[in-house]
């Protein structure tokens, strides 16, 4: 203790004062650092949250729309079968409509025949 009084240092004060800072550290700790501590890693915490959260939704978001361009592709690809089943069931009815025309036409023209045979026949008697 002699060599710190030389160099005017007094031991019961710095006992005092480590006493002191022994306190000082320990209420800190405490009161201060230990709360603060668990208010970070709450906050830290949540903030993961919210990224994986976040993360999730974007992979959500993608898979929407990746399912929205399959719908709409499927969509496109049966509008294009009806399509064209309504084009062969159109050209099926004109091919129908041309036949029965054809079919008209020609019971018009025997039964136009058949009028003229009989005109001639009774111009004949």
């Amino acid at each position: 203790m002699e060599f710190l009084g030389k160099l005017g240092i007094d031991g019961k004060i710095l006992i005092a004062q480590l006493i002191n800072f022994g306190l000082l550290l320990w209420f800190l700790k405490r009161f201060l650092y230990k709360p603060l501590i668990e208010r970070i890693e709450k906050d830290e915490k949540i903030l993961n949250a919210s990224r994986e959260e976040k993360h999730d939704l974007k992979e959500e978001q993608n898979q929407f729309a990746k399912d929205r361009e399959e719908e709409l592709r499927s969509a496109h690809k049966e509008a294009q079968k009806i399509i064209v089943e309504a084009e062969t069931i159109a050209e099926s009815i004109r091919n129908r409509a041309k036949e029965e025309m054809e079919k008209e036409k020609k019971a018009v023209i025997d039964q136009i025949h058949s009028r003229l045979d009989n005109i001639k026949q009774d111009e004949g008697r």
